[in-house]
């Protein structure tokens, strides 16, 4: 259940939806960019969920970062979607958002003259929610992904994620 806050927050973030939303005719949630407060705080709250379960496997990368950096885990999260090197897409339904993909951007081509340049994003992680990991249709999913990557003017990617567990 969403706070009445968190409601509020994510009334108002319908107005910002951008041309990269995928929404599928058969499909009951959308894929689009992270771009308001609702959205990161919805993130951090889904990746400290995610670091809880990389902890108890003994890998605290997020966690160890969070705290050597002297912020708090919100703002350490924020800083790290709002990065120019970084973009961050949403699942989410009519209710919420209820997953997440944390991807970092590399140029390519830039120093070959014969090639335009291309923008490459590699997922370094992914979470949904245990609840909605059967609910949807993996290859479906996927390919609302590079959908909504293609309209970030994201030209590949690839997946860079230890455990995967979608």
């Amino acid at each position: 259940m969403l706070s009445t806050e968190q409601k509020r927050l994510k009334q108002a973030n319908t107005t910002l939806k951008d041309e990269s939303t995928v929404v599928d005719n058969k499909s009951v949630y959308q894929i689009r960019r992270a771009l308001s407060k609702y959205d990161f705080d919805r993130v951090a709250e889904l990746w400290a969920n995610l670091t809880m379960i990389q902890q108890m496997q003994g890998r605290d990368h997020w966690l160890s970062n969070s705290k050597n950096s002297g912020l708090s885990w919100n703002e350490y999260i924020h800083r790290l979607l709002r990065s120019r090197g970084a973009r961050t897409i949403v699942f989410e339904n009519e209710e919420m958002i209820f997953g997440f993909a944390y991807m970092v951007l590399e140029n390519k081509n830039q120093n070959n003259a014969k090639s335009s340049p291309m923008l490459k994003a590699v997922i370094k992680e992914m979470y949904l929610e245990p609840g909605f990991r059967e609910k949807i249709d993996k290859s479906e999913m996927a390919e609302m992904m590079r959908q909504c990557l293609l309209n970030m003017r994201i030209d590949y990617f690839e997946v860079d994620v230890v455990d995967l567990m979608i």
